[in-house]
Formats: C-alpha cells, sequence, structure tokens
C-alpha cells in the first residue's frame, strides 16, 4: 500500500493537471484511493480522493466494469461496513465516504444502466443496513473535517430513489429510512443533514409511484416524537422532526392539497409556540 505523503502527492500533480494523467493508471490509483478512502487527514479524504473519484467518475474515465468492481468494494465490510455500531471512532470516515463513493457511482449507472439487479440488490441490501446501523452521526469533526454520515448517506439513498429498478416497496422503505434518520436522537443536526434528506424525499415523490395517502400516511408519524421517555431524548427528536418538516415544507409540490395540508397540520401539531 502506498503512503499517505506519496497518495497527496500523486492526487495533486493530477488536480493541477485538470484531472488528466497521461500514462493511462486510472484504475491503479483509484485502487489506492479506495485503500485510503477513511483518512483522518480531511486534504487527503476529502479535498483530493474524493473530488478525484467524482471527477473521473462524472468523466467516464472508467469502463463500466470498474465501476462495478468499485461498488463492491465499497459496500464491503472494510469500507461502508467497517466498524459499523461504533461511535466516536475514525472508522466513520471510512464508512461515510464509502457511500459518498456509492452514490457517485449510482449516479452513473442512472445515466448507463450498468448494474445488474442481482447487484443492485446487494447494494440496496448493505445501504440499508448501513442507514439503520450507524451510531456516529457527527458532522464536522475538529482537526479532521466532515464525516456526516447522515448527509452522505442522504445522497446515496437520493441515487438509489431514481434507479429504475427500485420499485414501489423499495421506495416505502427509502421513507421508512430517512424518517428514521431525520428523527435523530442523540444530537440535533447542525450540519443541513435535513436538507440532504429532504432532498432524497423528493426523488422518491418524483418517481410518481406512490399514492398521496401513502405519502400523508408516512408524513403523520413525524408526531411520534415521544419515544424513549427521556425528556432531553425526545426533545432532540421532536426538534429534528420540526427542522425535517420544515425543510420539505418549502421542497414539496404544493399543487398536491392532501399532502400539504397533512404537512401542515403535522408541523402545527409540534409546534407549542402557536
Amino acid at each position: 500500500m502506498k503512503n499517505e505523503q506519496y497518495l497527496i502527492e500523486e492526487l495533486e500533480k493530477i488536480r493541477n493537471n485538470d484531472y488528466r494523467i497521461s500514462n493511462h493508471c486510472h484504475y491503479e490509483i483509484a485502487k489506492q484511493m479506495l485503500q485510503h478512502i477513511g483518512s483522518v487527514n480531511p486534504y487527503l479524504r476529502d479535498d483530493l480522493i474524493y473530488s478525484t473519484f467524482s471527477k473521473w467518475i462524472k468523466n467516464n474515465v472508467f469502463t463500466t466494469d470498474e465501476l462495478r468492481e468499485f461498488l463492491q468494494i465499497c459496500i464491503d465490510d472494510q469500507h461502508l461496513l467497517f466498524g459499523l455500531g461504533e461511535s466516536n471512532t475514525d472508522a466513520v470516515f471510512t464508512r461515510a465516504f464509502s457511500v459518498l463513493i456509492i452514490a457517485v457511482i449510482l449516479l452513473k449507472h442512472n445515466e448507463k444502466q450498468f448494474i445488474p439487479i442481482e447487484e443492485l440488490e446487494l447494494v440496496k441490501e448493505n445501504v440499508f443496513l448501513f442507514a439503520k446501523s450507524e451510531k456516529d452521526v457527527r458532522g464536522y469533526v475538529e482537526e479532521k473535517g466532515w464525516a456526516h454520515s447522515v448527509a452522505h448517506l442522504a445522497d446515496c439513498l437520493d441515487e438509489l430513489a431514481k434507479c429504475y429498478d427500485i420499485n414501489e416497496n423499495d421506495l416505502k422503505a427509502l421513507l421508512e429510512l430517512i424518517s428514521f434518520r431525520a428523527m435523530e436522537s442523540q444530537n440535533v443536526f447542525d450540519c443541513e443533514e435535513d436538507e440532504r434528506l429532504v432532498t432524497a424525499v423528493h426523488s422518491i415523490l418524483k418517481r410518481n409511484v406512490l399514492t398521496s395517502e401513502a405519502i400523508c400516511k408516512w408524513i403523520e408519524q413525524f408526531q411520534d416524537v415521544n419515544k424513549t421517555g427521556d425528556y432531553m431524548t425526545d426533545y432532540s427528536i421532536k426538534i429534528n422532526a420540526k427542522h425535517f418538516l420544515r425543510s420539505l415544507y418549502f421542497r414539496i409540490d404544493s399543487q398536491n392539497e392532501a399532502v400539504m395540508a397533512t404537512l401542515t397540520s403535522t408541523l402545527l401539531k409540534l409546534n407549542r409556540y402557536r
């Protein structure tokens, strides 16, 4: 494995050359980047590895077979599932940036349709597991940069929602995962996680698969904020629910009167100062 300083120098050269390299070794460098995707050096992890990977994927540098290989690496137990269930450890950077690479690969899949259904099912299964089990919800970490596991998850759920093979039941499951993550109990989100989650909801609704009745029923569950019996924990859930629904209010199709009415009434029930 190449050390981090070597990789920084190589990626800086690539960035300074407008992300072009002359020796066509994108694949080899990409494998090195995946080995260091969880670096605690924010400059390497975010400014160089993620930015380079994202540029190359969007610019069609990789073959579809290479992207499928990277996708399988990203969802494995050394990446997306690495240290899953831990909190306040550096493993979160590996998970959070792996799910972000998954999101970019899915974005390309939604353009080209190159991931077979059985592989997409495995991706969905592991992303859902990550969504349900992630305990480290820190946003920005001093000296180590963005962890942002929930925001990065939201970006991935957004791309999953756009996949042609994601059906009605999957979309309902996505909404349930979003409400679960939006009603966070550990702390009040302060790094725009609510906005990123709403973007995923917007993509789900744009599929025009779910009925207004199903959407209204999903919104109404945000009234259930007294989940734990602990005052401050439930207070965090309530604040996160209100922030999320307010963000959703300004992004949803206002022509759907039933959904807007349900959204308004749910917010009013959560607001004690009215």
